[in-house]
């Protein structure tokens, strides 16, 4: 049985001629996590006098389209629904969030982006550190793991995560 022996800085010369290939594996890896992530959604309110202070404040508050907004409590449901410092919600009028004086007569709305987390998905450079090459893709938003993995809010309301980038990497290493 022959022994071979790569001749000296060969490791490193095929890491750095392999570098494009995997820059362009992790642009597939963007494609897709761009195709699987979330839509954002934002609060808006009629920005008229009419609107209660709970619901003024949550004004523009954008959160990832499987999470929930987190919107001040209303003194009576917090005395009488038992709920604590916020109620989270859906979106207004959101029934499961328990609240109640916070859903009353409420002319919210939500705005959907649906490149609201996808116009933040990137590719870094490749990087050649010895005979091993690197490329990172990150999606740099407010939110975003937890968008990913999900959370679970109090009074045990659950959002479930996507897992849009996992899920993009998947896809990308089948076709391999």
């Amino acid at each position: 049985m022959a022994k071979f022996t790569p001749a000296p800085g060969l490791e490193e010369a095929l890491a750095r001629m392999i570098a494009p290939h995997v820059q362009r594996i992790a642009h597939q890896v963007v494609i897709e996590a761009k195709r699987l992530a979330p839509p954002t959604k934002r609060w808006v309110t009629m920005g008229d006098d009419r609107v209660r202070p709970t619901h003024v404040s949550a004004q523009g508050q954008t959160v990832p389209g499987n999470l929930r907004f987190t919107i001040n409590s209303m003194d009576w449901d917090r005395k009488h629904r038992g709920l604590g410092k916020h109620t989270y919600m859906d979106a207004p009028r959101d029934q499961t969030s328990r609240a109640v004086a916070n859903l009353k007569n409420c002319r919210c709305s939500t705005h959907t982006d649906p490149q609201g987390i996808a116009r933040h998905i990137n590719a870094g450079p490749p990087v050649v550190t010895g005979k091993k090459v690197t490329v990172t893709v990150v999606a740099e938003a407010p939110m975003v793991v937890e968008a990913e993995v999900g959370t679970v809010y109090p009074g045990n309301l659950v959002a479930p995560g996507v897992f849009f980038m996992s899920r993009a990497a998947a896809i990308v290493a089948a076709r391999r």
